[in-house]
């Protein structure tokens, strides 16, 4: 494999004739352990986390599909479909300040600045509440012209309406536990947040159920219940995620002090997360018109079998999520230790790892297609189309891993504007048009669109790979 060269800009105290600083250790949490341990302790707790999370979702989208009669579980299929791309957006918006507050928090507890991480934890918690609120008047508003947007008919149009309103009340706690856990991963301790998210899901999931299948009055809301109890779990998570920073028992701390707007502190997270924000936003965006497009494709029932692959593929791609996040936070530490070189041996490591654990579920989605769809719907329009799309991902999970931990990587880096563009460009110009041509051009349907979808997994991997070994993310500055 092709070394990484690393290189060192000039800083101040170099042209002043000072010796610029060496490499030093990391400090905090990740303080003196190996490489392997380092890795292991950021992405075990992530992984697992990320797993429940499934869990989670796949509950929603079995209750969905098992609701009878069959066309109401269709229809609410393909609204939890639709629904399920706003939630993501949420995410990917919280997710774009998350990754600024992230880069600081990381560099500012490997280079032994404890101020600056309170001060970037307690900026990001006010970020987190206002993008709540601006999530809130988004989803209440305009709700019931997403659905309509995204070609689905009447029924499903309105439950997705339902379920987008309710969660949307509950945006502010959603950002409160998206933010507190990105900054306590930043600041090392991944374990914290799991345990969170283990509350959080079990209130989720035993809710859910008990709205949906429980004895009336308190069952049999369908898709609300779904909704409620999504909402619920938020709630909670909320108040448990801002108990612990306040108690600063994970190497950072939320103080009323920095709970004031601070700009210089702001400003500093918003430059590294505006172009994660856009690009989530593009991301986001494309992805959307590729849904959008699969409403439109002639056949009952595709966005619920476009989403039920995509919710099994994520016991491949949540792993790798989660060894990428220990690549962010190593190469954010590493490079606030200035230890460049350290940062690209970490991001080989967690690389490789990803390929391996994704590379397993892509034999088994090559294998045991009919099988896992079967376990989340018994409806025959699933039943009839989903198997084929997981045989095809099966095959490039590999390089799916690739451009996961590499972008992340980058990110951890600060190195956002590149990968803004290098996103933009696979998803405009290659993604798009491969869905277009082999969706509608060579008539293959939704079967077609997986084709260009996972053919744009291997050149984004390649745009990812390259700019990790041309080596400019060393000389970003947060």
């Amino acid at each position: 494999m092709r070394s990484i060269a690393v290189t060192r800009t000039p800083s101040a105290a170099t042209t002043r004739g000072i010796p610029e600083p060496g490499p030093r250790p990391l400090s905090g949490r990740l303080a003196g352990m190996s490489l392997p341990r380092q890795v292991m302790v950021l992405s075990v707790w992530p992984l697992l986390e990320q797993y429940l999370s499934f869990l989670v979702g796949m509950v929603d989208i079995v209750l969905a599909a098992r609701l009878e009669p069959e066309a109401v579980g269709i229809a609410a299929t393909d609204a939890l479909g639709i629904a399920g791309y706003v939630m993501w957006l949420m995410g990917m918006l919280l997710g774009a300040v998350g990754i600024g507050a992230a880069a600081l928090v990381s560099r500012a507890v490997g280079s032994g600045r404890q101020r600056l991480a309170n001060a970037a934890t307690g900026q990001a918690v006010l970020l987190a509440v206002l993008m709540g609120l601006l999530i809130t008047v988004g989803l209440v508003w305009f709700a019931e012209p997403i659905g309509a947007l995204a070609g689905l008919d009447d029924e499903a149009g309105a439950l997705a309406t339902r379920y987008l309103q309710i969660v949307g009340f509950s945006a502010v706690a959603n950002g409160l536990l998206f933010m507190g856990a990105a900054c306590l991963r930043a600041a090392g301790d991944a374990r914290t947040p799991f345990v969170v998210m283990v509350v959080v899901n079990v209130v989720n999931i035993v809710t859910s159920v008990l709205f949906v299948l429980g004895p009336e009055p308190l069952g049999g809301w369908g898709v609300t219940g779904i909704a409620a109890g999504t909402a619920l779990a938020w709630f909670v998570g909320a108040l448990i995620t801002l108990w612990v920073l306040i108690g600063g028992r994970s190497g950072i701390a939320l103080t009323w002090f920095w709970l004031r707007p601070h700009w210089h502190t702001t400003k500093r997270i918003v430059r590294v997360g505006i172009p994660q924000l856009l690009e989530s936003l593009g991301i986001w965006a494309g992805n959307f018109a590729v849904l959008a497009l699969i409403g439109r494709l002639a056949g009952e029932g595709l966005i619920g079998a476009h989403m039920i692959a995509v919710r099994i593929e994520s016991l491949s791609f949540l792993g790798g999520f989660a060894v990428a996040q220990a690549a962010s936070t190593l190469m954010g530490q590493y490079l606030g230790a200035r230890d460049p070189r350290r940062a690209g041996i970490t991001t080989l490591a967690c690389t490789g790892i990803a390929v391996v654990i994704m590379g397993v579920f892509g034999v088994a989605f090559i294998v045991f297609p009919e099988f896992l769809t079967s376990i989340v719907s018994n409806k025959e329009a699933h039943l009839a189309v989903t198997p084929e799309l997981l045989w095809i991902c099966g095959w490039v999970q590999p390089f799916f891993a690739i451009s996961i931990v590499m972008s992340s990587a980058l990110r951890g880096a600060g190195d956002t504007k590149v990968t803004m563009w290098l996103s933009f460009v696979s998803l405009f110009a290659i993604r798009l048009p491969l869905v277009v041509f082999f969706g509608w051009y060579m008539e293959w349907g939704l079967v077609g669109v997986w084709y260009g979808l996972t053919g744009e997994w291997l050149i984004r991997a390649s745009l990812f790979m390259g700019r990790f070994l041309q080596g400019g993310w060393q000389r970003v500055e947060v």
